[in-house]
């Protein structure tokens, strides 16, 4: 499953969107974050890190000595994190012990911890699939500012119902995901 060109030009929008914000991004090294929830299977999810890997260098200088903080979302309580590169993940060697589980999460308690450890990111990329909730709207919110909705990008992957060994994915902003509560 590789981007489609809109899915590309999605994405490239989204990631220009948080580059611009004022204050974040100011040029030097740049340090992002990237989430792979563990409830898609590892075929697509491989495929996908492999593509945004792609997206990315191909999109500026910017991207070329970026530190990537890899985090696998298994359960609400289990986050995995390892530094990886692009490089590493455009040869699919960070999904060597990814494993698929499939659990229902919230997504607060991940906004809660992307704010405490990743506030250095300048981005956060979420790939997800629709199998979370947001139970309590008031830590939502508040995980979410007073900087995480301008850095955040969440792509939701849903298998197409007419043929499922299609993906579709849907590219949100983080200023989208506040209007969700």
């Amino acid at each position: 499953m590789a981007f489609t060109p809109v899915e590309r030009m999605q994405i490239k929008n989204a990631i220009e969107r948080v580059l611009h914000v004022p204050g974040n991004y100011n040029g030097g090294a740049l340090e992002m974050a990237m989430v792979f929830d563990c409830n898609l299977p590892k075929e697509p999810i491989c495929q996908m890190g492999k593509d945004i890997a792609a997206l990315l260098k191909s999109h500026s200088e910017i991207f070329r000595n970026v530190r990537v903080n890899g985090i696998r979302w298994e359960t609400d309580e289990g986050l995995v994190k390892e530094v990886t590169s692009l490089p590493h993940l455009q040869m699919g060697r960070y999904f060597e012990v990814y494993e698929c589980t499939v659990h229902r999460k919230r997504l607060e308690l991940l906004t809660e911890q992307l704010k405490k450890f990743y506030a250095r990111s300048k981005i956060i990329i979420l790939f997800t699939d629709e199998n979370y909730c947001i139970e309590d709207a008031a830590l939502y919110k508040e995980s979410m500012h007073p900087f995480l909705y301008r850095k955040l990008i969440l792509v939701r992957c849903c298998q197409d119902r007419g043929n499922t060994e299609e993906w579709k994915l849907e590219v949100h902003s983080g200023t989208e995901l506040l209007k969700w509560q």
